[in-house]
C-alpha cells in the first residue's frame, strides 16, 4: 500500500538538521492535463519502470479562495503568483513538497491562513523546479518564495507588500496584535529569491504584519537571492530559525516589528550584506524585537556588518549571542547616531563579537554591552584520558592519533566546544567510561577535521577518524572487540547491562570523518558498540564520512533525531544484535555510496531487531545495496512510518537472503513508502519474505 510518494530536495548543511536531496530526472511536469478543481490545474504522474510507485504532480491554481488541503503523496508546482485569499486556509500536510518555477511565488493574503505543520522526519519543503525536476544544482534565485500577510500593527499607514504595490491582495497590517495567520513549523524554503523588477525582490520567507497568534518554529531557509527572512512589522514570534547563504541580508526586521526571535543561526556562504539588518522605516512603534540565543557567522567580502542598525529610531534587544564577523563595517554597524529614545531602549546583553572592528558607524558610541570574543587557543588532547576531564569551550582541541577515555573516566565537553582531528586522529570512549557532550541548538558540539578548521581545505569525507563509544550492554558476539584494532584491550565492548550509561551525546555534529586504519579497518563518523539504553543520543548530524555515517554494533541505546549526509559506505548500519529504537532518521546520499540503511546480525541471539520509525532515506543514482539492505537471514528490524526515495540499484528494499521462519515472523514494514526504485520496490533472494505496507 503506497501512502505517500515524495522527494526531499534539500541541499546544504544546517546546524542540526540540514538536508541534501536528489531530484527526479523528469524534465517536464505537464505531460498530461486533467479536469481538476479550481485549486489545481495540471497533473502529471511519473512512475518507475515497474509501476511500483508513482509521483503525482499538480500545478496549483493562481487563486485559492476556498479552504484547500494538499496531499503529501503529490508534489505541487507554483507557477507565477499563487495567492491564498478571501479568508481561505491552505493546509499542507507533513512531508509535502512544493516547487516553484522561475516565475513562481506564493502569498497568503491578510485574513487567510497557511497551516504548514511538518515534523522533523517529514518537513514541508518549498524548493525550485530546477533543483527538484530539472536536476540543476541548487542555487539562490531559482524561484520566488513564501510571503504571509497579516493584520497586526505596523508603523506605516496602509502598507502594501512591495513586490506589487498595485495589487490590493497585498495589503497588510492592522490593529490585531494577536492575529493568527496559521502555522509554519518544520518548514524548509530552498533556492528562492527572484527579482520581479528593480527593488522588487522576493525573500525566502516574508512576514508582513503577522500577529503573535501565528506559530513560526523550526524554519530553515537556504539559498535566497534576496533576504533569507524579512519581517515588516507585526508581533509574530519565531523559534529555532536557521538561514544559510542569503545573498542580501540573512535576517531583516523593519516597519515596527516588536516580536521575539529565540534561536537564530545565520551562516553566510557567499559574499552578502548584513547578517541581521534592523531598521524602522517610520516612527512608532519603533522596530524593537527581542532577539536571543543567536549566532551570526559572516564571510570575508560581505558588508554592513554582522548586525546592521540602519536608522536612528530602532531599538532592538539582543540577548546571549555570538557574532563571528569576517566582513566589513564592524561586527555591529550602527549607521546613524541614535535618538535619545532609541538609546534608552536599545540593548546588547551577553553579546560576544569576534571581528577586526567590534562596532562601527556614526552611532557606534551609542552602543554598549558588547564583549570581545575570548581569544581562541588550541590544545592537543592527551592520547590517554584516565581521570575525569572537563574541556573549555574557548579552547579548540586537537585529536592526533588515538585518544582513549578509559579507567571509568568521564570526558565532559561543554556546549559550543570544537574538537578537530588530524589525518591519524580518532577518539574512543572505552567500556565503563563516559562522554558527556551536551550541546545546544545555538551552540552545538563540533567534531571536525584539522584540514577544514585550521588549513582552510574544502570539507570532504575521510579527513580524520571519528568518535566511537563502547559500552557494557548486550551483543550477540562473545568477547566482542572494536574492529579497528582487535588486539587493543581497551576496545572490548558488550556485557549484560542493558541499561548501561555511557553518557550524553546531544546536539553534536561530526564532520569530514572516516579514515581507513588498515584494510577492512575503517572508522565511521559515529560508532556505538554495546552501548546501553541509559545513554542519551539525540540531535546528531553526521556529514562527509569516508565509511558509514553511524554504525551500531549491538546494545540497546535509543537514538532520536539523527541526520546522516554524504556517507560513502552505508549511511546507517546496525549489527551484532542491536535492539534499540531510532526515532527520526534522515539519510541523504550525495555521492555514490552503498545502502541508505544496512541491517545485519552477524550472529544469532539476540537477532538485530531495532525499531526504526519516522525516517526518510534519499539515495542517488549509482549507489548500490538498496535504500534499505537486509543483509542476512537472521535479522528482524521493525520499520514504521518511513519514506525511501531510491534512485540507486538493488531495489528500494534489498533482502539479500531468504529469511528464516523466526526472522519472517518478526520483521515488519508499516506505513513505509518507496518511490522511484529503478530495480523495483524490493529485490533479493528474500524479497518475497517481507511485506511492505
Amino acid at each position: 500500500m503506497f501512502k505517500k510518494s515524495f522527494i526531499h530536495s534539500i541541499a546544504a548543511a544546517s546546524l542540526l538538521f540540514s538536508f541534501a536531496g536528489c531530484g527526479s530526472s523528469d524534465s517536464d511536469d505537464s505531460s498530461s492535463t486533467t479536469s481538476t478543481s479550481s485549486t489545481t490545474n495540471t497533473e502529471d504522474t511519473t512512475s518507475n519502470t515497474d509501476n511500483s510507485s508513482e509521483v503525482t504532480r499538480e500545478t496549483l491554481a493562481n487563486t485559492i479562495s476556498s479552504d484547500l488541503t494538499l496531499d503529501a503523496s503529490k508534489q505541487y508546482k507554483i507557477s507565477g503568483l499563487v495567492t491564498v485569499k478571501d479568508e481561505a486556509t491552505l493546509t499542507i500536510p507533513a512531508g509535502t513538497t512544493l516547487y516553484g518555477d522561475a516565475t513562481g511565488y506564493m502569498v497568503i493574503a491578510k485574513g487567510a491562513k497557511i497551516i504548514a505543520d511538518g515534523t522533523v522526519a517529514e518537513p514541508i519543503i518549498f524548493t525550485s523546479e530546477d533543483a527538484l525536476i530539472n536536476s540543476a544544482n541548487p542555487e539562490a534565485g531559482q524561484w520566488g518564495g513564501l510571503t504571509v500577510l497579516g493584520q497586526a500593527p505596523t508603523n506605516h499607514d496602509n502598507p502594501r507588500y512591495e513586490v506589487d504595490e498595485a495589487n490590493p491582495d497585498f495589503d497588510f497590517g492592522g490593529t490585531v496584535a494577536n492575529d493568527n495567520s496559521g502555522i509554519l513549523r518544520n518548514v524548509k524554503i530552498l533556492n528562492s529569491g527572484i527579482a520581479i523588477n528593480a527593488d522588487q525582490e522576493i525573500n525566502g520567507l516574508s512576514l508582513a504584519g503577522v500577529g503573535s497568534g501565528t506559530v513560526v518554529e523550526n524554519i530553515y531557509v537556504e539559498n535566497s537571492g534576496d533576504d533569507g527572512i524579512e519581517i515588516w512589522g507585526g508581533t509574530v514570534n519565531l523559534t529555532n530559525i536557521e538561514i544559510k547563504n542569503a545573498l542580501d541580508d540573512s535576517f531583516d526586521a523593519d516597519y515596527g516589528y516588536t516580536g521575539t526571535v529565540d534561536g537564530l543561526v545565520v551562516n553566510q556562504v557567499e559574499d552578502a550584506h548584513a547578517g541581521m539588518e534592523i531598521s524602522s522605516g517610520g516612527t512608532e512603534p519603533m522596530t524593537s524585537p527581542t532577539i536571543k540565543n543567536f549566532v551570526v557567522n559572516t564571510v570575508a567580502g560581505s558588508d554592513e556588518g554582522g548586525i546592521y542598525i540602519k536608522d536612528d529610531t530602532t531599538a532592538p534587544t539582543f540577548i546571549n549571542g555570538t557574532i563571528n564577523h569576517l566582513g566589513l563595517d564592524g561586527g555591529v554597524y550602527v549607521k546613524k547616531a541614535l535618538t535619545d529614545e532609541a538609546k534608552a531602549q536599545i540593548s546588547f546583553s551577553d553579546i560576544t563579537v569576534s571581528a577586526s572592528t567590534k562596532v562601527s558607524g556614526d552611532g557606534a558610541g551609542d552602543i554598549s554591552g558588547l564583549q570581545d570574543a575570548v581569544a581562541v587557543t588550541r590544545e592537543t588532547l592527551s592520547n590517554t584520558i584516565s581521570s575525569d576531564l572537563t574541556l573549555n569551550k574557548n579552547v579548540q582541541y586537537k585529536i592526533s592519533g588515538l585518544v582513549t577515555v578509559k579507567d571509568r573516566a568521564t570526558l565532559t565537553i561543554p556546549a559550543g566546544t570544537t574538537l578537530y582531528g588530524d589525518a591519524t586522529g580518532y577518539m574512543v570512549i572505552a567500556k565503563g567510561s563516559k562522554i558527556v557532550a551536551d550541546g545546544t541548538v545555538a551552540e552545538p558540539i563540533i567534531f571536525t577535521s584539522e584540514d577544514v578548521l585550521i588549513n582552510g581545505a574544502n570539507p570532504e569525507a575521510g579527513q580524520w577518524g571519528g568518535l566511537t563509544v563502547l559500552g557494557q550492554s548486550t551483543v550477540n558476539h562473545e568477547s566482542a572487540v572494536y574492529e579497528v584494532d582487535e588486539s587493543n584491550p581497551d576496545f572490548a565492548f558488550g556485557g549484560t547491562v542493558a541499561n548501561d550509561n555511557s553518557g550524553i551525546l546531544r546536539n553534536v555534529k561530526i564532520l569530514n570523518s572516516g579514515i581507513t586504519i588498515n584494510a577492512d579497518q575503517e572508522i565511521n563518523g559515529l560508532s556505538l558498540a554495546g552501548v546501553g539504553s541509559g545513554t542519551v543520543v539525540e540531535n546528531i548530524y553526521v556529514e562527509n564520512s569516508g565509511d558509514d555515517g553511524i554504525e551500531i554494533w549491538g546494545g540497546t541505546v535509543n537514538l532520536t533525531n539523527i541526520e546522516v549526509k554524504n556517507a560513502l559506505d552505508d549511511s546507517f548500519d546496525a549489527d551484532y544484535g542491536y535492539t534499540g529504537t531510532v526515532d527520526g532518521l534522515v539519510v541523504n546520499q550525495v555521492e555514490d555510496a552503498y545502502a541508505g540503511m544496512e541491517i545485519s546480525s552477524g550472529g544469532t541471539e539476540p537477532m538485530t531487531s531495532p525499531t526504526i520509525k519516522n525516517f526518510v532515506v534519499n539515495t542517488v543514482a549509482g549507489s548500490t545495496e538498496g535504500g534499505i539492505y537486509i543483509k542476512d537471514d537472521t535479522t528482524a528490524p521493525t520499520f514504521q512510518n518511513g519514506t525511501i526515495n531510491h534512485l540507486g540499484l538493488d531495489g528500494g528494499v534489498y533482502v539479500k537472503k531468504a529469511l528464516t521462519d523466526e526472522a519472517k515472523a518478526q520483521i515488519s514494514f508499516s506505513d513505509v513508502t518507496i518511490s522511484n526504485a529503478p530495480d523495483g520496490q524490493k529485490t533479493g533472494d528474500g524479497a518475497d519474505d517481507i511485506v511492505i505496507q
